[in-house]
């Protein structure tokens, strides 16, 4: 398949996991790819690599989600850079497991800044370019914990939620200008993400069992073939809604 033949795509979180698979994919697609991380080095090496393996064109930013100002920068430099683009897939995130009454403010603020604010931020820089289209897609990265009872994951769970409520609100807010916005809601998914769920002290692993899938947890490049199908002329009739990828944890 070429999907995104004639696309470009701006994809966060590009350095590693899920973020670099959606890369992956894009490319293998077709689709000119700007890359964004707050790892530079790893994003110029995710670029370098994509660019060889799938021979389209793929650039590399550094970028600080938790910073709207560089946010718009960067966003600003894309667009120059590809003379704009009609696809944001904002992947980039962080997780981290606490005894909420144990939670300082600053965890909860960086949780919530990396996750939700850092949504806020790059959706807003990028839709001015967006809506420049006649069609244009949003695919916005949240997790089965915002609908789901997950333990130790209040600050990301709020998060996460978040960034489903606020991307409903923009599909329906631009919908007559032409733009689909829809989330992932990813779970199981074996990532450096995933790895960084640790039962915290004297927590009770039990109260996991609603959360894991039956089936084996799979790699980031089961999430980024979801990632790419809404982001594709194939759901070009989903507007305003999640797709759960989960193996089943939450049926």
């Amino acid at each position: 398949m070429k999907r995104f033949e004639g696309k470009k795509v701006l994809i966060t979180g590009a350095a590693s996991g899920i973020g670099r698979a959606t890369a992956d994919r894009i490319a293998e697609e077709g689709g000119t790819v700007a890359l964004c991380d707050i790892n530079v080095e790893g994003v110029a090496q995710a670029a370098k690599e994509v660019s060889e393996k799938f021979g389209v064109k793929a650039l590399h930013y550094g970028m600080d989600v938790t910073d709207g100002a560089a946010v718009k920068t960067v966003v600003d430099k894309v667009a120059a850079d590809l003379e704009g683009f009609d696809t944001l897939l904002h992947v980039a995130g962080a997780l981290k497991t606490f005894h909420t009454h144990e939670m300082s403010h600053e965890d909860w603020h960086r949780i919530i800044g990396i996750n939700l604010h850092g949504t806020f931020y790059v959706n807003h820089a990028s839709l001015p370019y967006l809506l420049k289209n006649r069609f244009s897609t949003i695919v916005n990265m949240a997790s089965t914990a915002a609908i789901g009872s997950h333990p130790w994951m209040a600050a990301y769970a709020a998060a996460k939620g978040g960034v489903v409520s606020f991307t409903r609100s923009l599909y329906i807010e631009y919908v007559r200008q032409g733009l689909r916005a829809n989330c992932v809601l990813a779970g199981g998914i074996a990532t450096a993400l995933h790895s960084e769920f640790k039962v915290p002290e004297g927590g009770d692993g039990r109260l996991l069992q609603g959360a894991i899938p039956f089936v084996k947890f799979v790699g980031p490049a089961h999430a980024a073939s979801v990632i790419a199908f809404l982001a594709s002329d194939d759901a070009r009739y989903i507007n305003g809604t999640e797709i759960r990828a989960d193996g089943g944890a939450l049926s």
